[in-house]
Protein backbone atom coordinates (compact mmCIF):
# COMPACT_ATOMS: atom_id res chain seq x y z
CA UNK A 1 0.00 0.00 0.00
CA UNK A 2 0.98 3.46 -0.84
CA UNK A 3 0.72 7.09 -1.35
CA UNK A 4 -0.24 8.37 -4.39
CA UNK A 5 1.35 11.19 -5.66
CA UNK A 6 0.44 13.17 -8.83
CA UNK A 7 2.90 15.42 -9.78
CA UNK A 8 1.62 18.10 -12.99
CA UNK A 9 5.11 19.58 -13.66
CA UNK A 10 8.88 19.21 -13.64
CA UNK A 11 9.06 22.28 -11.50
CA UNK A 12 6.42 21.87 -8.79
CA UNK A 13 6.47 18.37 -7.41
CA UNK A 14 6.34 16.93 -3.86
CA UNK A 15 9.44 18.23 -3.21
CA UNK A 16 10.47 18.60 0.87
CA UNK A 17 7.19 16.93 1.57
CA UNK A 18 7.54 13.60 -0.45
CA UNK A 19 11.39 13.73 0.97
CA UNK A 20 9.15 13.78 4.45
CA UNK A 21 7.16 11.12 3.62
CA UNK A 22 9.88 8.48 2.55
CA UNK A 23 12.11 9.50 5.63
CA UNK A 24 8.96 8.98 8.13
CA UNK A 25 8.89 5.16 6.23
CA UNK A 26 5.50 5.97 3.86
CA UNK A 27 6.00 4.27 0.54
CA UNK A 28 5.06 7.19 -2.24
CA UNK A 29 3.84 6.03 -5.81
CA UNK A 30 4.36 8.79 -8.08
CA UNK A 31 2.51 9.69 -11.70
CA UNK A 32 3.78 12.30 -13.25
CA UNK A 33 0.94 13.50 -15.86
CA UNK A 34 2.56 16.25 -17.53
CA UNK A 35 4.85 13.35 -18.86
CA UNK A 36 1.77 11.07 -20.24
CA UNK A 37 2.51 8.84 -16.67
CA UNK A 38 -0.52 7.15 -16.35
CA UNK A 39 -3.01 7.24 -13.28
CA UNK A 40 -3.99 3.79 -11.61
CA UNK A 41 -7.23 2.73 -13.11
CA UNK A 42 -8.28 2.17 -9.56
CA UNK A 43 -7.38 2.80 -5.93
CA UNK A 44 -7.20 -1.05 -4.67
CA UNK A 45 -3.25 -0.51 -3.38
CA UNK A 46 -3.34 3.11 -2.32
CA UNK A 47 -4.22 4.19 0.56
CA UNK A 48 -3.67 7.99 0.29
CA UNK A 49 -3.53 10.78 -2.44
CA UNK A 50 -1.72 14.21 -2.93
CA UNK A 51 -1.99 16.09 -6.03
CA UNK A 52 0.32 19.07 -6.23
CA UNK A 53 0.60 21.66 -8.20
CA UNK A 54 1.44 22.54 -12.02
CA UNK A 55 1.37 25.69 -14.54
CA UNK A 56 -1.72 24.33 -16.16
CA UNK A 57 -5.19 25.96 -15.50
CA UNK A 58 -7.59 23.95 -13.82
CA UNK A 59 -10.24 24.13 -16.42
CA UNK A 60 -7.72 22.96 -18.74
CA UNK A 61 -8.79 20.14 -21.09
CA UNK A 62 -5.00 18.00 -21.03
CA UNK A 63 -5.38 14.43 -21.46
CA UNK A 64 -5.30 13.25 -18.06
CA UNK A 65 -8.11 15.62 -16.42
CA UNK A 66 -11.18 13.65 -16.00
CA UNK A 67 -9.11 10.45 -15.04
CA UNK A 68 -7.76 13.05 -12.04
CA UNK A 69 -10.98 14.28 -11.17
CA UNK A 70 -12.29 10.73 -11.06
CA UNK A 71 -9.97 9.37 -8.48
CA UNK A 72 -9.99 12.25 -6.62
CA UNK A 73 -13.75 11.84 -5.95
CA UNK A 74 -13.17 7.98 -5.51
CA UNK A 75 -10.80 8.87 -3.32
CA UNK A 76 -12.82 11.28 -1.08
CA UNK A 77 -16.19 8.97 -1.48
CA UNK A 78 -14.08 6.12 0.14
CA UNK A 79 -12.49 8.18 2.83
CA UNK A 80 -9.32 7.73 1.80
CA UNK A 81 -6.53 10.73 2.96
CA UNK A 82 -6.50 13.53 0.35
CA UNK A 83 -4.55 16.69 0.36
CA UNK A 84 -4.59 19.00 -2.57
CA UNK A 85 -2.22 21.80 -3.24
CA UNK A 86 -2.06 24.63 -4.92
CA UNK A 87 -3.55 23.24 -8.69
CA UNK A 88 -4.48 20.37 -7.11
CA UNK A 89 -6.23 22.11 -4.50
CA UNK A 90 -8.31 23.67 -7.57
CA UNK A 91 -8.83 20.54 -9.18
CA UNK A 92 -10.02 18.75 -5.75
CA UNK A 93 -12.72 21.80 -5.16
CA UNK A 94 -13.59 21.27 -9.05
CA UNK A 95 -13.81 16.95 -8.02
CA UNK A 96 -16.10 17.76 -5.65
CA UNK A 97 -18.56 20.59 -6.94
CA UNK A 98 -17.36 23.41 -6.28
CA UNK A 99 -16.41 26.54 -7.80
CA UNK A 100 -13.25 27.78 -9.35
CA UNK A 101 -12.10 31.16 -11.22
CA UNK A 102 -9.29 32.99 -11.79
CA UNK A 103 -8.10 35.42 -9.17
CA UNK A 104 -8.73 39.11 -9.61
CA UNK A 105 -5.09 39.56 -9.01
CA UNK A 106 -2.55 36.33 -8.59
CA UNK A 107 -0.46 35.59 -5.43
CA UNK A 108 3.55 35.22 -6.53
CA UNK A 109 5.61 35.50 -4.01
CA UNK A 110 4.90 36.13 0.15
CA UNK A 111 1.39 37.16 1.35
CA UNK A 112 0.06 36.90 4.67
CA UNK A 113 -1.95 34.02 5.40
CA UNK A 114 -4.61 33.66 8.42
CA UNK A 115 -6.49 30.89 9.83
CA UNK A 116 -10.31 31.47 10.35
CA UNK A 117 -11.83 29.85 13.67
CA UNK A 118 -12.28 26.86 12.01
CA UNK A 119 -8.67 26.61 10.75
CA UNK A 120 -7.30 27.53 14.19
CA UNK A 121 -9.15 24.75 15.68
CA UNK A 122 -7.96 22.29 13.12
CA UNK A 123 -5.48 19.17 13.94
CA UNK A 124 -3.47 19.83 10.85
CA UNK A 125 -2.82 23.39 11.65
CA UNK A 126 -2.73 23.03 15.20
CA UNK A 127 1.33 24.37 15.83
CA UNK A 128 0.40 26.95 13.12
CA UNK A 129 0.34 31.02 13.47
CA UNK A 130 -2.79 32.51 13.20
CA UNK A 131 -1.50 34.60 10.75
CA UNK A 132 1.94 34.93 8.79
CA UNK A 133 3.44 35.18 5.54
CA UNK A 134 2.95 31.94 3.44
CA UNK A 135 4.67 31.62 -0.03
CA UNK A 136 1.78 31.75 -2.83
CA UNK A 137 1.95 30.86 -6.65
CA UNK A 138 -1.51 30.78 -8.20
CA UNK A 139 -3.42 32.56 -10.99
CA UNK A 140 -6.70 31.01 -9.69
CA UNK A 141 -8.67 30.01 -6.77
CA UNK A 142 -11.30 27.98 -5.69
CA UNK A 143 -14.31 31.12 -5.50
CA UNK A 144 -16.86 28.52 -3.22
CA UNK A 145 -16.21 25.73 -1.74
CA UNK A 146 -18.14 21.82 -2.26
CA UNK A 147 -21.07 21.21 -0.43
CA UNK A 148 -20.34 20.23 3.39
CA UNK A 149 -16.58 21.78 3.24
CA UNK A 150 -15.77 24.72 5.61
CA UNK A 151 -12.69 27.34 4.77
CA UNK A 152 -9.38 27.21 7.04
CA UNK A 153 -7.55 30.11 5.96
CA UNK A 154 -7.64 33.40 3.87
CA UNK A 155 -5.67 35.72 2.38
CA UNK A 156 -6.18 39.67 1.58
CA UNK A 157 -6.32 38.64 -2.40
CA UNK A 158 -8.00 35.11 -1.94
CA UNK A 159 -11.06 33.96 0.10
CA UNK A 160 -10.60 30.48 0.26
CA UNK A 161 -6.89 29.30 0.76
CA UNK A 162 -7.39 25.60 2.79
CA UNK A 163 -10.25 24.03 3.25
CA UNK A 164 -11.39 20.46 4.63
CA UNK A 165 -13.93 18.22 4.04
CA UNK A 166 -15.00 15.70 6.74
CA UNK A 167 -11.59 14.63 8.36
CA UNK A 168 -9.85 12.61 5.51
CA UNK A 169 -10.18 15.52 2.36
CA UNK A 170 -7.83 18.61 2.70
CA UNK A 171 -6.91 21.44 0.31
CA UNK A 172 -4.66 23.98 0.50
CA UNK A 173 -3.82 27.03 -2.00
CA UNK A 174 -0.46 27.88 -0.65
CA UNK A 175 2.89 25.82 -1.29
CA UNK A 176 4.35 24.12 1.69
CA UNK A 177 6.37 21.95 -0.28
CA UNK A 178 9.31 24.21 -1.56
CA UNK A 179 13.11 24.38 -1.48
CA UNK A 180 14.99 27.50 -0.82
CA UNK A 181 15.94 26.70 -4.62
CA UNK A 182 12.42 25.76 -6.00
CA UNK A 183 11.59 29.19 -5.17
CA UNK A 184 14.45 30.67 -7.28
CA UNK A 185 13.51 28.30 -10.06
CA UNK A 186 9.97 29.41 -9.95
CA UNK A 187 11.15 33.24 -10.42
CA UNK A 188 13.26 32.60 -12.95
CA UNK A 189 10.32 30.27 -14.87
CA UNK A 190 8.03 33.02 -14.69
CA UNK A 191 10.00 36.50 -14.69
CA UNK A 192 7.95 36.94 -18.06
CA UNK A 193 4.91 36.71 -16.14
CA UNK A 194 5.76 38.07 -12.84
CA UNK A 195 6.91 41.77 -15.04
CA UNK A 196 3.35 41.43 -16.90
CA UNK A 197 1.65 41.61 -14.09
CA UNK A 198 3.65 44.02 -11.72
CA UNK A 199 5.12 41.79 -9.39
CA UNK A 200 9.16 42.15 -8.83
CA UNK A 201 11.05 38.87 -8.81
CA UNK A 202 14.12 40.31 -7.05
CA UNK A 203 11.86 40.87 -4.24
CA UNK A 204 10.74 37.73 -3.87
CA UNK A 205 14.37 36.87 -3.89
CA UNK A 206 14.84 38.92 -0.98
CA UNK A 207 11.85 37.96 0.89
CA UNK A 208 12.71 34.46 0.45
CA UNK A 209 16.11 35.45 2.27
CA UNK A 210 14.47 36.49 5.25
CA UNK A 211 11.63 34.45 5.59
CA UNK A 212 12.72 31.13 4.41
CA UNK A 213 14.34 29.65 7.72
CA UNK A 214 10.43 30.43 9.50
CA UNK A 215 9.27 29.18 6.51
CA UNK A 216 10.64 25.54 6.62
CA UNK A 217 10.61 25.34 10.53
CA UNK A 218 6.55 26.00 10.18
CA UNK A 219 6.24 23.72 6.72
CA UNK A 220 7.76 20.81 8.78
CA UNK A 221 5.77 20.95 11.78
CA UNK A 222 3.10 20.94 9.21
CA UNK A 223 4.16 18.04 7.39
CA UNK A 224 4.60 16.60 10.89
CA UNK A 225 0.81 16.81 11.20
CA UNK A 226 -0.01 15.36 7.86
CA UNK A 227 2.98 12.44 7.99
CA UNK A 228 1.48 11.62 11.44
CA UNK A 229 -1.89 12.12 11.55
CA UNK A 230 -3.68 12.74 8.16
CA UNK A 231 -1.67 10.06 6.40
CA UNK A 232 -0.10 7.81 9.80
CA UNK A 233 2.05 4.92 9.00
CA UNK A 234 0.67 2.79 11.63
CA UNK A 235 -2.67 2.38 9.94
CA UNK A 236 -0.93 1.77 6.72
CA UNK A 237 0.92 -1.10 8.38
CA UNK A 238 -2.69 -2.07 10.40
CA UNK A 239 -4.47 -2.89 6.56
CA UNK A 240 -1.69 -4.67 5.57
CA UNK A 241 -1.57 -7.23 7.70
CA UNK A 242 -5.16 -7.34 7.67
Amino acid sequence: MSILIIEHSNLSGSNRLGERLLKDGHTLQTVRVHLGERLPANLNEIDGVISFGGPQAPDCNENWVEQELQLLREADALQLPLLGVCLGSQLLTRALGGEIGPCSAPEMGWYELTLTPAGREDVLFSGQPWSGPQLQWHHWETSSLPEGAKNLASSERCNIQAWTKGVNTYAIQFHPECSRETISEWITDDAQTLSEVGIDGNAIETDTNQLFDDYERLTDRFFDAISQLLMPVHTRLHRQRH
